[in-house]
Parts: C-alpha cells; structure tokens; sequence
C-alpha cells in the first residue's frame, strides 16, 4: 500500500515540508513519534532509514540507555548509530558526574544505575547530598520516605524530565518521572531542584553538538507542544508537531518525500528489569 498525502495536506503543510528538506538535522523524539509501547512506527522506520545520517534520537526516556534504543532499531530494520541517541536518564547522570555532586541518592532502572556507577558516581541508600530521580517503575512508599526526609536534610533534587505520562500500547497511559516528582514536591515544595529534559536547553544543545549543526539548522518532530514545541523554539530550533497537538502527521511528511510504501511494523522489545 502507498500512502499519498492528500491535496489539502499537500497545500497546507508546504512550510513544514520545506523545513524538513531544508534541515541539516532532524531531532526526532522517541515515545509516541518512534515507538509505541514495543511496536516502531512505519512511517519513523521509513524516516530513519532515509535519514539516519540526519537524525539524532531526543528523548526524555529516563528508563533506557542509548544502546537499548539502538538494539531495538536494529531489529526493526532502522539501525541508528547508537552515537546518535539522547536520553534524559542518562544525560542526568552525566550531568551528576560532572558536577560533582558526591553521595547520590538515585531512583531509577538497572540500566540508569549500572550505567552511573559504571562512570564512577557514589550511589548511597541514605544521607545523600543530591538526589536523582529518574522513571522508577519500582517506586514505593519506603523510596518516598528516604526523598523527601534527604530533600528537608539539604539534599539537591536532580530530575531526568518533567513528563507525566507518555503514550504505551492501546492507547494507555504510562505513568512518567514528573508523576513520581509531584509526589516529592508535595511534600517539600521548595526543593533546590535542577530539571535535565526537555524543553530545558541542555538536551538539545547536546544533540546539536553531536549532530554538528547550530540550533537554526535543526528541526525537531515531536508530539509534545511544551517539551519538543516550546523547548525546541526557546531554544532556536523549529519545531514540527505531530499528532493529536500537531499541524501534520508523520506518514504525510514521509509519504511527501516520495511514493516509497511505508513497511509494516515490526515488534522490537526488550526486557527491563
């Protein structure tokens, strides 16, 4: 099946298709615009497969590391080199590390805390001076008690992103990093707290550099208007939305480019533990 973009699409999408063509990079974000839950979208498989040489992965994912994400497009036919994958949990564990922040308290995946010791940090269950807090999907009552106790001791707050939710299979909900921070703010609301993910700057100054390219020769597809529309303009990069909050879809901006059939998904997963 070949999709074509329709005529009224054709007319009314000629500025942000003009955009992508022009763009000497295309920041792409990850849940919802690459993935849905473990299946990869057609229309980003076709994306990166004529564009990987453009494309950097921008995500707030804090439960991955990069090379997860390069393993999954790997078996979906769209290999990414892994180089080119951004990832809140990890730029924030980079981002402890260079700051030198001492004792860490760090709520997250496997992933996210073998990747932290791997680089050296001190990751401690109590008196922390900073705390991390990335997607924990272990998160408990005993974790919540540890925080906010360690945040009213003086402890930095550090969060990966700010995100509620992001989209997962048949249309649920999966609860995000910013769930479990209303939790700690609701408790200590005035935390000395410093945010990684977008639409903070730090992320796509990052994929910029790794790309090569100043901010005004980027685009940024998402379909988040705070974080991938709003970061991404604040930051001098044009944003194109897509989905429900967006002007177009992926599969017109694909099927735009050319009559190339959009090939059928495939399920690409891995097991978080």
């Amino acid at each position: 099946m070949r999709i074509q973009p329709t005529a009224e699409h054709a007319l009314s999408d000629l500025p942000t298709r003009a955009a992508l063509h022009d763009a000497r990079a295309i920041l792409l974000d990850w849940d919802g615009c690459v993935m849905i839950g473990e299946r990869i979208i057609p229309a980003a498989q076709l994306l990166i497969r004529r564009h990987a040489d453009r494309i950097v992965i921008l995500s707030n994912n804090s439960t991955h590391i990069p090379a997860d994400f390069a393993r999954m497009l790997a078996r979906a036919d769209a290999p990414l080199p892994v180089e080119r994958i951004v990832l809140a949990g990890v730029e924030a564990v980079n981002w402890a590390s260079r700051n030198a922040v001492g004792r860490l308290m760090l709520f997250g995946s496997t992933q996210i805390k073998h990747h932290a010791r791997q680089i050296g940090l001190n990751l401690v269950r109590e008196e922390p001076d900073a705390i991390l807090l990335t997607r924990d999907a272990r998160f408990t009552y005993a974790k919540l008690h540890r925080a906010i106790n360690a945040l009213r001791n003086g402890a930095r707050l550090i969060v990966a992103n700010g995100d509620m939710t992001h989209p997962g299979a048949k249309q649920q909900l999966v609860p995000e990093t910013g769930a479990l921070l209303a939790a700690l703010l609701a408790c200590v609301p005035d935390a000395d707290m410093v945010t990684i993910g977008k639409p903070g700057p730090l992320l796509f100054a990052r994929a910029c550099a790794i790309a090569g390219v100043a901010p005004h020769e980027a685009v940024m597809i998402g379909d988040n208007p705070l974080t991938d529309g709003k970061g991404a303009r604040d930051y001098g990069i044009t944003p194109i939305l897509i989905g429900p909050h967006g002007d177009v879809s992926l599969e017109d901006l694909v099927a735009a480019e050319g009559a190339s059939p959009l090939p059928p998904p495939k399920t690409a997963s891995i097991r978080i533990v």
